[in-house]
């Protein structure tokens, strides 16, 4: 029952993750007393909700670099990738999450295939 709901709450931790990254970096400022305030918010949201899940046993995968495993990752795309091993994750499009050890939801990842 709580993989269900750990589910629904992993979209609102992605919106969240999106919603700061979305932010210039040069915009938040001083001179820009608004954004830096609902920027701040947002990184405190992030940064409570990624708490919350660590304590209930909800990491995070985000595996750039590491080898491809079917069981934690879903391969969007091969890609080749100069100075990369075959078979490791060059990009990933989406953080995946494990609950208590299980993979509750894959990463999504491209990997470095044969140039």
């Amino acid at each position: 029952g709580i993989q269900s709901f750990c589910k629904d709450l992993l979209e609102v931790a992605d919106i969240l993750e999106k919603a700061t990254e979305s932010v210039p970096k040069e915009e938040i400022k001083d001179e820009n007393p608004h954004l830096k305030s609902l920027y701040e918010g947002l990184v405190m949201t992030e940064t409570q909700i990624q708490k919350v899940f660590k304590k209930h046993g909800l990491l995070r995968l985000n595996p750039v670099g590491a080898k491809f495993d079917p069981y934690e990752h879903e391969a969007l795309f091969h890609t080749p990738v100069e100075g990369q091993e075959p078979g490791t994750i060059a990009l990933v499009s989406k953080i995946g999450y494990k609950l208590h050890g299980r993979t509750l939801r894959p990463a999504l990842v491209g990997v470095v295939k044969d140039a």
